[in-house]
């Protein structure tokens, strides 16, 4: 395991990171942009910085959950570029496949997506999103692999992706979580259609997939047949959980600099006066962040011995999704105008890019993605804290 010195890190990124690179983003194509967090990646892998908790064997950085908290940390205070568009590549491809994949997988697959191959998530449906054993599409066998017919949707940079992890149901007569295998879906083929989802904020890094018999051989499929409910835990806990430490990081740096755009708490000389209402809000807000935060380094630390955390992972998402959008509410409100007057992005610039009204808007869809924030407290009710079920989600209850 390497060992890092938090002034060395933040030396490299000062050092490295392009200046005025959210300026120039601006006129940049989707692609070009693509291309920009490509090179951006690349010049973070040289240190093992962009995907830091993986082993090095697989092109990570093999840092210890200090120091990937040393290297978020030092990215967020000098505000260094997303990779967002590789953000399944970093995180969910080398968490489901390390752990369920294939030895041919692993070497396949898991080096080239640290590298800069753009892969998407094909979980959610139109009438399966936080309910996903709903999901309807259907993978049926042919010969040596299988045909996926169906939809997906609020899959990130699937214009972009070379690979997909799938889920689909292979037998519709089981019980909703079983019958459903994952799955490996090379994109460039006949039968996969790709349709960005412009948002509210500007970007359309959301799509929708239409499957229509795409091709999967049965190489491709990771762990067994039928099997895939208990592989996709394995992905739903990677987005749940210490995902977000990056995101957590670059909100406490932007509330320490409103908070001192307010002024000093402190006077030079004389009484101190009484803290303004914005203070104060600003002041509980750092402190959730760092209560936020040292619960996602606590998922982090249970994931390096062999835990996936379970429902911590919920906690940890409505806790970092709900200080997302009470922290962009407040850069709105003493953005003033300005926030309304702001210049959006086609791109997605992270979800503390500085731009406060576009943060705000970006920052509802945190609550959604990865189980709605109402899924995930019934997991906590239910699962953590042993409470009752919802007399409606029971058999026979009414609604």
């Amino acid at each position: 395991v390497r060992e890092l010195r938090e002034t060395e890190v933040v030396e490299w990124f000062e050092t490295h990171v392009p200046s005025d690179w959210q300026r120039s983003v601006d006129s940049m194509s989707a692609e070009e942009y693509v291309e920009f967090q490509r090179n951006w990646l690349r010049t973070l892998n040289e240190r093992g910085f962009g995907a830091p908790g993986v082993p090095e064997k697989w092109g990570g950085g093999g840092y210890s959950l200090r120091d990937q908290a040393t290297i978020f940390a030092a990215g967020a205070r000098v505000s260094a570029p997303p990779t967002d568009a590789f953000e399944v590549s970093l995180n969910h491809v080398p968490a489901t496949l390390l752990t369920a994949g294939t030895p041919a997988q692993q070497e396949r697959y898991v080096r080239g997506a640290i590298d800069g191959t753009v892969w998407c998530q094909g979980f959610s449906e139109p009438g399966a999103g936080s309910d996903l054993a709903a999901l309807a599409a259907r993978a049926v066998r042919d010969g040596d692999g299988w045909r996926i017919t169906g939809q997906k949707t609020w899959s990130s940079h699937a214009a972009h992706a070379e690979h997909c992890l799938l889920l689909a149901r292979t037998d519709p007569n089981a019980r909703r979580h079983a019958g459903i295998t994952y799955f490996i879906l090379d994109m460039d083929q006949p039968g996969v259609q790709v349709r960005p989802i412009r948002q509210i904020h500007g970007p359309a890094e959301f799509c929708e997939l239409f499957l229509d018999g795409a091709w999967v051989p049965d190489e491709n499929v990771i762990g067994e047949v039928n099997g895939g409910w208990a592989v996709a835990q394995a992905t739903l806990a990677a987005e749940r959980g210490p995902i977000a430490l990056p995101t957590i990081e670059r909100i406490g740096a932007e509330l320490a600099d409103l908070a001192s755009g307010l002024g000093p708490v402190e006077p030079a000389d004389g009484p101190r006066p009484p803290l303004s209402r914005a203070q104060t809000d600003l002041a509980a807000l750092l402190a959730r962040q760092i209560a936020v935060r040292s619960l996602a380094l606590d998922t982090v630390d249970l994931s390096e011995r062999g835990s996936d955390g379970g429902q911590l992972n919920s906690v940890l998402k409505v806790g970092w999704s709900e200080l997302l959008q009470e922290a962009t509410s407040a850069a709105v409100l003493l953005a003033g105008e300005r926030a309304l007057a702001e210049s959006d992005s086609e791109h997605f610039l992270g979800y503390v890019s500085g731009r406060p009204g576009s943060d705000w808007l970006g920052s509802w869809a945190a609550t959604i993605a990865g189980g709605a924030n109402e899924i995930q407290l019934n997991i906590i009710a239910e699962r953590l804290l042993g409470l009752p079920r919802d007399p409606s989600r029971q058999p026979g209850g009414s609604r």
